[in-house]
């Protein structure tokens, strides 16, 4: 029988909850045991120095209680993941302090095989975690709306009508030809993620002022003047990604806009020599039915 998402997640942290309570007794019980047997494992690719032991259990102590702590924590988020889908992000915050450390750790300090078993581990985890929260999210009735939602809904508009404002040349807008809903669609058709990346880049273009432009605002708070210098410099920039970023989600804009009947008939298209040939190409039965 196939299982539904919030089975699939269940199991997987109630997986996690055992495994965490199996490596806290571990780490209690035979502290210097577990470093040994690791270090042995290091030992095979005759690249890595040994981790030392210590006498000292301070440090052993704090360690099995975030042990029994994500324990705890895989194991609740397991016994209702739709209602403790919040859970998975605290988890997973947890995990990545540990790998990043770890991780920090091997290139600054010693390049043990045990730091770098850790960071991978704990990495992993970070990064299942993260992906059933995600599954969680895609599987509410929410995700599936063809129009965005909340503060989400409102940046994307501000940040098309930023793109294409009223006036000239044309009389329409981004919010005359509701360009915001079409870019949304055309993301979710994408990728089943296409939304939720298109909401992370609208909430990063909102902070990125705070931390590039000297008014040091967040970007709906900007004029329109001022929100459309902002988008010049994102696609001047010396970065490359943030030019790309910003030219793809221009590009996605400007289509849907052009595409729109209004604008199409401001600017005295009608399709006609497109559709002639489509309909002439290799294609044309296809392209036929599909413009009927």
């Amino acid at each position: 029988m196939q299982r539904t998402t919030a089975e699939t997640v269940a199991l997987i942290h109630r997986l996690l909850a055992l495994t965490f309570a199996v490596v806290g007794l571990l780490f209690l019980l035979a502290p210097n045991g577990t470093v040994s047997t690791i270090n042995a494992m290091g030992a095979l690719f005759r690249i890595f120095p040994p981790a030392p032991q210590t006498a000292l259990r301070f440090w052993l102590s704090l360690g099995f209680a975030y042990m029994v702590l994500v324990t705890l924590l895989a194991w609740r988020i397991s016994r209702d993941p739709v209602a403790h889908r919040d859970l998975m992000l605290i988890l997973a915050a947890g995990k990545f302090a540990s790998s990043f450390t770890c991780l920090l750790f091997f290139v600054f300090t010693l390049p043990a095989f045990l730091y770098l078993l850790n960071f991978l581990v704990d990495g992993s985890i970070v990064l299942i975690v993260l992906g059933c929260y995600v599954s969680m999210k895609l599987s509410e009735p929410a995700l599936q709306q063809a129009s965005p939602q909340g503060r989400t809904a409102e940046l994307l508009r501000l940040i098309t009508d930023t793109m294409v404002p009223a006036g000239e040349p044309f009389e329409e807008s981004a919010r005359t030809v509701r360009l915001d809903e079409a870019v949304w669609g055309y993301f979710g058709q994408l990728h089943p993620l296409g939304t939720v990346g298109l909401s992370v880049l609208v909430h990063t273009v909102e902070l990125a002022p705070l931390l590039f432009g000297p008014r040091r605002r967040r970007f709906s708070a900007l004029s329109a003047e001022q929100r459309e210098r902002h988008l010049d410099a994102w696609e001047n920039s010396r970065l490359a990604p943030r030019r790309q970023v910003i030219r793809a989600l221009k590009l996605a804009v400007m289509l849907h806009f052009y595409d729109s009947p209004q604008v199409c008939a401001a600017i005295g298209y009608d399709g006609s020599y497109l559709r002639d040939k489509l309909l002439a190409g290799p294609n044309a039965a296809s392209h036929r039915t599909r413009l009927a």
